[in-house]
């Protein structure tokens, strides 16, 4: 089934920050916020935030997106652009995918990955 579309939703103790950084740092839209939820969405890629759990909440952020696609080559070249902070550059992985990486202001990891068979190399590795 084509249809189905997974979409994380991920801990934020400052939902107003975290707008903030999707916003202004990576380019998304902002589609709903409030105190209990946030809602940004980039192209195809939808993430969303709530607050830490009262009485769960940890020293560090465990949480983990990974967003997969032959475009992320361009978000990559975008993010560039904007000089995202903390923005890990593409590497070839063993596991046949390039990949990079940027951890947003709560420490929540996001990896981007493509698989190595679509299409060549990305500009940032030549």
């Amino acid at each position: 089934m084509t249809d189905i579309q997974p979409i994380p939703i991920l801990r934020s103790p400052d939902l107003a920050a975290t707008a903030r950084f999707y916003s202004e740092q990576l380019g998304f839209e902002t589609f709903a916020t409030g105190d209990t939820h946030l809602i940004v969405r980039r192209g195809a890629i939808e993430l969303h935030f709530i607050p830490p759990d009262p009485g769960h909440e940890a020293l560090e952020n465990p949480s983990t997106c990974y967003i997969r696609g032959a475009g992320i080559d361009a978000l990559y070249d975008d993010f560039v652009t904007r000089d995202v902070a903390g923005l890990i550059p593409f590497r070839h992985q063993p596991w046949g995918m390039y990949e990079f990486y940027i951890s947003d202001p709560h420490g929540c990891l996001l990896r981007f990955g493509r698989s190595d068979t679509e299409g060549p190399a990305p500009a940032a590795l030549c």
